[in-house]
This record gives structure tokens, C-alpha cells and sequence, in this order.
């Protein structure tokens, strides 16, 4: 397998985990699918992301996915929700 195809086989396997967490930050579908594909696109550029496994994979996409989401959070001036 291609270093190419082992990432995207690892994008795959963490994809939903990715999009759940923009999605529970965000609570808008369009805003959380823009978040995790750059989450994603982050990830994929992450060497990490074929070397690690389980939880410590799980740990790399949660800051990837958190960080994207607060990001562009930032960015939705008027629409940013509230926090509490």
C-alpha cells in the first residue's frame, strides 16, 4: 500500500469522529463540513496520522477538529454561538 492510500485509509477510519466534534462545536452542518475538511486536509498533511493508533490517533484529530472549529468560530462574526 502507498503512503498516499495508508493516509487516506487513516482519514477514513477518524472521518465521523472529525466531523462530530466541528459539528457538536459549531451546531451548523455547512460550518462543521468546512471545519472538518480542513481538519482533515490537516490531518492528512500530518505524519502522525500513519504512525499513530487508538487513542493517541483519537487524541491528534480531537486538536485538529477542536482547533478548525474554534477557528472559523472566530471568523462567523454574529454567528458565533455561546459558550454555557
Amino acid at each position: 500500500m502507498s503512503d498516499y492510500e495508508r493516509r487516506i485509509e487513516c482519514l477514513k477510519a477518524v472521518e465521523v469522529l472529525c466531523y462530530s466534534l466541528c459539528m457538536n462545536l459549531l451546531d451548523e452542518e455547512v460550518l462543521a463540513a468546512r471545519a472538518a475538511k480542513s481538519a482533515l486536509f490537516d490531518l492528512f498533511a500530518d505524519d502522525r496520522m500513519i504512525v499513530l493508533q487508538g487513542a493517541d490517533r483519537d487524541r491528534l484529530v480531537r486538536k485538529r477538529s477542536i482547533a478548525r472549529a474554534l477557528e472559523l468560530m472566530a471568523t462567523q462574526k454574529g454567528t458565533v454561538p455561546s459558550v454555557g
